[in-house]
């Protein structure tokens, strides 16, 4: 590398030309995730998932430390040895992030269709063979562990109807400008909706 090279590279990093990308940024990383994903949760055979649950499992799957706090120990345990680490949460980008994931997903899943890793299963997606083999076809460790955390975060999800995991994620997403994300520019909820939160950690079987 030429000294003139070396120069211009602490010049650029001297008035922060470099920007740093994600994982995430990257179509083919977010594209095999979501079939990681997918195949987890609706499988060959099993009900399709809805955008609107795709979007809260892809968010909270990759950022499972989200959702549970310091009194969830078996989940923290889980994740622990998953590899994931509840400091590389940036919760002050955290409605930035689900913001941008979910205005991708739609477009991501429509790429899978038309790679027949997905199929459109009722008012849902769900995997299809090809898909299924694809996935099983993944065996890197942060697929493993990424699977590890997608069977939590389900674990969780599970039980809870579509009108109880919206009103969950409010409450684990509290800030306002990602109650804003969460509802569309321009349909901001009302303050009466925000003090309404229910508390970190709170059971889930007292959700409305």
């Amino acid at each position: 590398m030429s000294p003139d090279h070396v120069q211009d590279h602490s010049e650029a990093a001297e008035h922060g030309r470099f920007s740093v990308t994600s994982p995430e940024d990257h179509t083919m990383f977010r594209l095999a995730q979501l079939v990681i994903l997918i195949d987890e949760i609706a499988p060959p055979g099993a009900k399709g998932l809805d955008l609107e649950r795709l979007g809260y499992y892809d968010f909270f799957s990759a950022n499972p430390f989200a959702i549970f706090g310091a009194e969830d120990l078996v989940e923290h345990a889980q994740l622990h040895r998953a590899a994931f680490d509840e400091r590389q949460l940036s919760y002050a980008s955290t409605g930035s992030r689900f913001a941008n994931r979910r205005k991708r997903l739609q477009h991501d899943v429509a790429l899978l269709v038309s790679y027949r890793l997905v199929a459109q299963r009722g008012a849902g997606y769900g995997i299809s063979d090809k898909g299924n083999d694809f996935a099983i076809s993944l065996t890197a460790l942060y697929a493993d562990q990424y699977r590890d955390s997608v069977r939590v975060v389900h674990k969780r999800f599970s039980g809870l109807s579509d009108t109880q995991l919206a009103a969950a994620v409010r409450g684990w997403l509290r800030t306002p400008s990602l109650l804003l994300d969460l509802y569309g520019a321009g349909e901001a909820p009302g303050e009466d909706l925000i003090a309404a939160q229910p508390p970190r950690g709170r059971d889930r079987s007292d959700l409305p």
